[in-house]
């Protein structure tokens, strides 16, 4: 559960599909514990002749919250409106909040004692968040012991579970990829080309696809971590294509 009431507009979430009603389909949130709808139009562009072959009850799914209103406790939900990247990164905290209570349950055998270390952790941190953020500091280990303790872990337990952590950042490593066209009409275009994506490559894999275009791959511990760097990347390459003179295109992924 999150520690707020409501989710805020433009949230991503992780959601649980519970019923279809006429045209609507009522989602259960799973951070919120609240439930939210969504139209048929908000599950797919275009008329949708079997809603089955887009949703079914029980399924996960990640959709995006498109208005919140609190006084009636109703919220607006939407499936199409969800990029490939935003699902991933979701679906991606939600996994890490299953290795989590999964590496906590080995260290730590009493049922009672692992649903209060959980409560505890949930009061500020969702599962997947919590483990993020420890995974981002295992190599502090006064730092990351210090988080595991405030929550209610003894020393050895803390010990035992940075080093499983530690375990699964060297099992783990994830890739995120964007396409770009770029492109100089000036007499020295090519030399100028491979300076901007020489800045690049020091940071990222640079493929060419023929014709202006270009890949960019980053590979990190998490898709969190991973975007946030390939986003620098292509922040830098749009100013010094500005500074050149060149045409740069950012080729999104479709939503």
């Amino acid at each position: 559960m999150n520690n707020k009431e409501f989710p805020e507009e433009g949230e991503i979430l992780l959601g649980t599909v519970e019923r279809v009603v006429r045209t609507n389909v009522f989602v259960k949130l799973d951070d919120y514990g609240k439930e939210g709808v969504m139209s048929f139009s908000e599950v797919s562009p275009g008329r949708i002749r079997n809603i089955r072959k887009y949703v079914v009850p029980g399924q996960k799914i990640v959709c995006k919250v498109l208005r919140v209103d609190e006084a009636r406790n109703h919220i607006d939900l939407s499936l199409r409106r969800v990029s490939t990247r935003e699902k991933k990164e979701v679906l991606e905290i939600h996994k890490r909040g299953k290795d989590a209570l999964a590496m906590m349950g080995v260290i730590v055998k009493e049922k009672k004692k692992l649903d209060e270390l959980v409560d505890k952790i949930k009061e500020k941190f969702g599962l997947g968040e919590f483990l993020e953020e420890l995974m981002a500091k295992v190599g502090e280990p006064k730092e990351s012991l210090s988080m595991l303790k405030k929550v209610g872990f003894s020393d050895e337990e803390a010990n035992r579970l940075l080093k499983l952590i530690s375990e699964k950042i060297k099992e783990r490593r994830v890739k995120v990829k964007e396409k770009i066209s770029l492109s100089s009409e000036a007499e020295d275009g090519v030399e100028i080309i491979k300076k901007i994506l020489g800045e690049a490559e020091k940071k990222a894999e640079v493929s060419y696809l023929g014709a202006s275009y270009y890949s960019l791959t980053i590979e990190d511990k998490d898709y969190k971590e991973a975007n946030k760097k390939l986003k620098n990347i292509l922040d830098n390459i749009e100013r010094m294509a500005k500074e050149f003179k060149c045409n740069f295109k950012h080729l999104k992924e479709k939503k």
